[in-house]
């Protein structure tokens, strides 16, 4: 270089940078609020799923993606099935699946027709704690006619089958590699579960325990070999430690509680995207506790909680109030759904009525048992932790005693055996944030064998409508389906829906191609670069 002073100059910039983010150059930083159970994206579970989603998606291909505007788009397939292109059969049992030619796995062996069937049977294996079967258990026959073609034959026609199978359904599952796990024994035990393999735009590189993973760019991938080389994933927990890293340029991209926003706004070098998702948020009401039992004592506990209030203070009216748990943007929201309304007088009343009379302290009780409540929240989410004091004020208005109980994320979804709050029932009211599915299917959180119906709430007519509503042929029946399930659901409070979350991510702006959709920060992730 002619000018010493310039070069000098450009090799601090490059010194800087490299200083900022702890790393090499070529290196992108993000982080985690949680360490995965299993890299294995079979295991990963449907609600407790957004840290095990983000990696499962840098690693492997899902069959369908959706784009920032949710609209679907071929990844794995080549085409996505519809009756109009005869992938779809006219009774809409048999679904026939075309594979992208040139996909490989990151081994250099091509993913073929063996693999879906491999995987379909992996899910459907007893032997594997799969979280949820959910469609797949449709599936009667499976076979593959042609090294990229895949055919499904369901016992029924079910709605929500293109959106669910290996996409972005209720309990997401993404294609595994036949020829490596048939040989690594059980899959529960198998080494595959630390160390993918996968058809994605990153490959695995190292998982240090509690600390970080770090991957790198798959050479071999389909779309091209992504421009980031490396990605160094930390697990920070703590919400204002992630504050600190992205303000500090630790980090290059991270999910951000509405309240912290504002904190970093003026923050150089950093720019925003906001995202409506299909998560919505909500308090979940154990049905078989009493005094939960009772829907006049459910009633009068959404009316005690003020939520336009909550969405205005503590999400700085970012995160809109929900009232149903299809997301705004779903074609199945019905805006004429509504919870009962705040109205403290009215809750008075029902508690009254329900025979919680107010003592001289101004606390309830009956027949001399204490009106109190166990509220589960967990830390990870700084709004959640807001949300809960809010709610716990309030109710001690209303004369209830609330006792709020922070367990960790990866504690409120483990399985009953292993002492997790929700499956295990030990808990009144519980915040929980329900991740929706591409399709509107709402079994999963409402009918009484709900996977994720934490309240353990059973209304025969709502698991006849949801039946209905998946067997249904049009989309304006299954809309009017999920409308009249929202006016029971919203009748009875099984939960009092709080929001949906229209996450707000902050971004450096060397960060290029950042662009969530719905569901994942890193559905692009191979088109991500770096300035």
């Amino acid at each position: 270089m002619k000018n010493p002073l310039a070069f000098l100059a450009l090799l601090l910039l490059v010194v800087t940078a490299c200083a900022q983010t702890g790393a090499p150059p070529g290196t992108m930083n993000f982080d985690l609020p949680a360490d995965p159970a299993s890299l294995n994206p079979l295991f990963i579970h449907p609600d407790a799923s957004a840290t095990e989603q983000e990696l499962a998606r840098l690693a492997f291909e899902p069959f369908i993606d959706l784009d920032p505007q949710g609209r679907a788009v071929p990844a794995l397939l080549a085409v996505i099935p519809s009756r109009k292109n005869g992938d779809i059969s006219t009774d809409g049992r048999t679904l026939t699946y075309h594979l992208r030619r040139g996909v490989k796995w990151q081994d250099g062996v091509p993913v073929s027709g063996s693999d879906v069937l491999y995987t379909l049977h992996a899910i459907l294996d007893p032997r594997n704690p799969v979280r949820s079967h959910e469609g797949y258990e449709l599936i009667d026959r499976a076979w593959s006619p042609k090294t990229n073609v895949v055919i499904f034959h369901l016992t029924k026609a079910w709605a929500p089958a293109v959106q669910t199978f290996f996409s972005y359904g209720a309990s997401p599952q993404f294609v595994l590699p036949a020829h490596i796990l048939r040989t690594q024994g059980p899959l529960i035990h198998a080494p595959f579960n630390a160390a993918p393999v996968g058809d994605g735009p990153y490959m695995f590189v190292k998982w240090a325990r509690g600390d970080r993973l770090v991957y790198t760019a798959n050479p071999r991938y389909w779309r091209g070999e992504p421009k980031i080389r490396r990605l160094n994933i930390r697990i920070v927990p703590d919400p204002s430690t992630n504050l600190t890293l992205i303000g500090a340029g630790e980090i290059d991209f991270n999910l951000l509680a509405p309240s912290q926003r504002a904190i970093v706004a003026r923050t150089r070098g950093i720019a925003f995207r906001v995202v409506p998702t299909s998560t919505v948020a909500g308090v979940a009401m154990n049905t078989r506790r009493p005094p939960l039992n009772d829907v006049r004592v459910r009633r009068a506990l959404a009316m005690s909680i003020d939520r336009q209030a909550i969405s205005r203070k503590i999400t700085l009216g970012l995160y809109p109030v929900a009232d149903m748990a299809q997301p705004q943007f779903s074609w199945a929201f019905d805006p004429r759904v509504h919870l009962p309304a705040y109205d403290p007088k009215a809750a008075d009343a029902l508690l009254d009525a329900a025979g919680w009379k107010r003592g001289r302290d101004g606390m309830r009780a009956k027949n001399g048992k204490p009106f109190t409540l166990v509220y589960v929240q967990f830390p990870e989410s700084n709004t959640g932790v807001r949300v809960a004091t809010v709610i716990q004020s309030e109710l001690q208005s209303r004369g209830i005693a609330m006792t709020v109980k922070s367990i960790s994320l990866a504690q409120l979804y483990l399985p009953s055996a292993r002492g997790g709050a929700l499956a295990s029932g030990k808990f009144d009211m519980a915040y929980v944030p329900w991740p929706m599915g591409a399709d509107p299917d709402d079994s999963a959180l409402l009918a009484c064998r709900g996977t994720s119906n934490y309240m353990r709430y059973c209304n025969p007519k709502v698991d006849r409508l949801e039946a209905q509503a998946l067997s249904a042929t049009t989309q304006s029946a299954r809309k009017a389906d999920y409308s009249r399930i929202a006016r029971i659901v919203a009748a009875e409070v099984p939960i009092v829906y709080l929001f949906y979350a229209d996450y707000t991510y902050a971004y450096r702006n060397r960060l290029q191609g950042f662009y969530p959709n719905a569901f994942l920060p890193t559905w692009n992730a191979g088109a991500w670069s770096l300035k």
